[in-house]
């Protein structure tokens, strides 16, 4: 489908994919003016059995966490949230999985100022009921458990998709609960320990499907998502939110007679303008979908661009500079879904470079920006028994 780009005046079914990742949680600074000297890697994790990605962070030493959730660690095949640790060439160091005897989901990851991870996701295996609960996991540098702990109604369904650090040592987590008909996006405030500081808060109501939570260098905090309108469609949707959890502001794109555009992921920009990354449902396809808005919500350009087949961004991270780092999927190549990793100009999205290259998972693929100027893309196999792909890049999206 032929691209297209808008500058805004003035400043120039509904099935949506939990597993998308991620969350940007930490603020990776690259080497200034790379040149492509950045190692370089494909490599797979996993067990005998189903293994997906849900987010990655890249550490500033160069070594790599990821968390998603196995099949692999359990004779009966549930799922359990699962956390590994790689070197920066790609060498794992170690894995885990946590969770009891139902299904257990990690869904984004942050590192904790003791040099520990912590990460957020649900779990069923300690709900009556079967229902989602909050799962929240500690673990030490070697990957050693420090504390686990779930939080949740018997009659809710409740699943945490983001967590960001705040204060000294604390965690906000951001999650999504459903009781009946009712739908919210809350949040939580947790200390070193894991436990609740405060009562939980209620950001928003609605039939919103958020994905995606980030720290903000202004001190907040943004989530990224699709809001579902009755009788018209889906709309991406951004909400800026203080890191007490109390809202600022929310957009939404198109603003007028949306048909389906989901957002998956976000970045933030040095200057504060944030990027939203998805798609949106053209006359053929979904076609990738770039919306820029500033820091205080005004929208100041979108582009959509795509083949005649399913493109779709689920990541997006920002990078030195003027420029932002994509990843999805595309089947518009080969015919068949491949990982899509582009660097784009923010201010436009106007097209740095684009590669395509192993078939993938189209449920989640996350990319982060590396100190060395690379980029490393996670996604998972689209196999029986998959393992989670790995794939590290120079700074030209070079990885052979």
């Amino acid at each position: 489908m032929q691209a297209s780009i808008k500058i805004s005046a003035g400043i120039f079914a509904l099935m949506i994919l939990f597993s998308v990742a991620s969350c940007d949680l930490a603020i990776v600074d690259p080497v200034p003016g790379s040149t492509g000297n950045a190692t370089k890697f494909q490599t797979t994790i996993g067990g005998n059995g189903n293994d997906f990605p849900a987010d990655i962070l890249a550490n500033a030493d160069g070594s790599f966490v990821v968390v998603g959730y196995s099949q692999s660690f359990t004779a009966q095949g549930d799922n359990q949230a699962y956390i590994a640790k790689l070197d920066s060439k790609g060498n794992l160091l170690w894995e885990k999985d946590f969770g009891g005897p139902a299904d257990d989901y990690a869904q984004a990851v942050t590192a904790a100022a003791d040099g520990g991870y912590v990460f957020c996701g649900r779990t069923r295996s300690f709900n009556p009921n079967n229902n989602d609960d909050l799962f929240l996991v500690k673990v030490n540098s070697a990957g050693a458990k420090v504390w686990e702990k779930n939080y949740g109604a018997t009659d809710t369904t409740e699943y945490a998709f983001g967590i960001i650090p705040v204060g000294t040592g604390d965690f906000l987590v951001a999650y999504r609960a459903s009781i009946g008909n009712n739908q919210y996006i809350k949040t939580v405030k947790i200390n070193g320990n894991g436990s609740k500081k405060g009562a939980d808060k209620i950001l928003r109501t609605g039939f919103i499907y958020p994905q995606k939570m980030i720290k903000t260098r202004d001190g907040k905090a943004a989530i990224a998502g699709t809001e579902s309108i009755a009788g018209s469609g889906s709309a991406a949707y951004i909400l800026k939110l203080t890191e007490d959890g109390s809202f600022v502001w929310e957009k939404s794109f198109p603003e007028q007679s949306p048909n389906f555009s989901p957002a998956y992921a976000l970045a933030e920009m040095a200057n504060n303008d944030l990027i939203l990354a998805g798609s949106d449902l053209g006359s053929n396809d979904h076609d990738f979908m770039m919306v820029r808005y500033s820091g205080i919500g005004a929208r100041e350009a979108d582009k959509i661009w795509g083949g005649a087949n399913a493109d779709e961004l689920l990541a997006v991270t920002a990078g030195d500079g003027d420029e932002v780092a994509v990843a999805g999927y595309t089947g518009s190549f080969s015919g068949k879904n491949e990982i899509y990793l582009s660097k784009r100009k923010a201010a436009d999205g106007a097209l740095v470079w684009e590669k395509h290259f192993l078939e993938s998972w189209v449920q989640a693929i996350d990319v982060e920006w590396c100190p060395d100027g690379g980029l490393v893309v996670c996604t998972g196999q689209n196999a029986a028994n998959a393992d989670i792909i790995i794939v590290k890049t120079d700074a030209q999206g070079n990885f052979q």
